[in-house]
């Protein structure tokens, strides 16, 4: 969301975290974020529809977008292969087992479930796969079992090019979360 406090504009991460856009909005300085009405800050997605209800508002109903709202309501993956080529590749385990192909390391995400292609797998607990890696070099993508495999939890990361709203960093330890 957005905010002003002591006319400074910040951006912060919304009370609803299903709608929060703040990844999407951090380019925004100061003379931008000025002149914005959304996204919401303090209320979530029911209260909007609460009071859109009460407003008369047509629309109250309407379901919700889904995916990136700049490419509109197609798949990401099609999208995406509107300007790059697929480059298939192996899906190999933590241990280096090809277990699958993929279309390309591009359509997949940390930490994606759905979407892999990969059925049952011969001597391999029958739990759910996630991606827990991308090895550009040799194309391939590296899956997990398990929502509480370690590969997908971090302690740390690395961050270049950062941008500041108001233009410089804050005065105090920044706490990640």
């Amino acid at each position: 969301g957005v905010r002003c406090v002591a006319d400074v504009w910040q951006l912060v991460r919304a009370h609803d975290e299903n709608k929060d856009q703040t990844y999407f909005l951090y380019m925004l300085g100061q003379h931008a974020l000025r002149h914005t009405l959304f996204p919401l800050t303090d209320i979530d997605k029911p209260l909007v529809r609460e009071l859109a209800t009460h407003a008369g508002f047509p629309n109250h109903e309407k379901k919700d977008s889904t995916g990136i709202c700049f490419i509109g309501e197609r798949r990401f993956r099609d999208f995406l292969s509107r300007y790059l080529p697929a480059n298939p590749g192996d899906i190999r385990t933590t241990t280096g087992q090809r277990i699958g192909r993929h279309q390309g390391l591009m359509y997949y995400t940390l930490g994606q479930r759905q979407g892999l292609g990969i059925g049952g797998v011969s001597n391999a607990p029958d739990e759910p796969w996630y991606v827990v890696g991308k090895n550009l070099a040799e194309n391939a993508l590296t899956v997990a079992q398990g929502h509480d495999h370690p590969l997908l939890f971090r302690e740390s990361l690395s961050a270049q090019q950062l941008h500041w709203v108001n233009g410089s960093p804050p005065g105090q330890v920044l706490r990640c979360m």
